[in-house]
């Protein structure tokens, strides 16, 4: 008995706002009219481009970590931070899983040669932040962690195939010297 009630109180709702919102769409006045001399002259637009989305741009950014003598350094952990994420004293803050999931599934590893290279792409930003991770203990030396702050450079954007959303890509090769524990 209570769904037959609910479902009768439904449809005179349904019904009555039908009929108030349709009578509220009627115009009550009669349209003017306008002969075609008193016509303002329309000239055309121009062709406006609705687009939904986040701009985003590629970042190429290639490098070598050494150590304070100049020797290239392997098995560094290198992550290309995102935007607002905070580091303080040489740690990601936030949430400490997240923050691992992340640090974990975002980093690159140098070379035996100290080199990684880190292709992304974003939402363009005025400057990016590296994160420079020592994870391996004392295995190739200790190192502090550090963030490579650099600031986003229009000479860095190559802008061959932006269009769009897309703002380009941003090519930077960084030399990176780490300090000692």
């Amino acid at each position: 008995m209570k769904i037959k009630y609910l479902k009768l109180k439904n449809w005179l709702l349904v019904t009555v706002m039908g009929a108030f919102g349709l009578s509220a769409c009627h115009c009550h006045k009669e349209a003017t009219k306008v002969e075609p001399e008193e016509a303002p002259e329309v000239k055309p637009r121009e062709e406006i481009r609705l687009m939904y989305g986040v701009p985003t741009m590629n970042f190429m950014i290639r490098g070598q970590v050494k150590d304070a003598d100049g020797r290239p350094v392997k098995d560094i952990r290198v992550n290309m931070l995102e935007r607002n994420m905070e580091v303080k004293d040489g740690e990601l803050q936030g949430d400490p899983e997240r923050v691992k999931e992340w640090l974990e599934q975002s980093a690159v590893k140098t070379d035996k040669n100290g080199n990684f290279v880190i292709s992304n792409s974003g939402i363009p930003q005025e400057e990016v932040k590296l994160m420079v991770r020592d994870v391996d203990g004392s295995e190739n030396g200790e190192y502090k962690n550090q963030v490579l702050e650099m600031k986003v450079q229009q000479a860095d954007v190559d802008r061959t195939g932006a269009g769009g959303w897309n703002q380009g890509t941003y090519n930077k090769e960084v030399e990176i010297k780490l300090e000692g524990k």
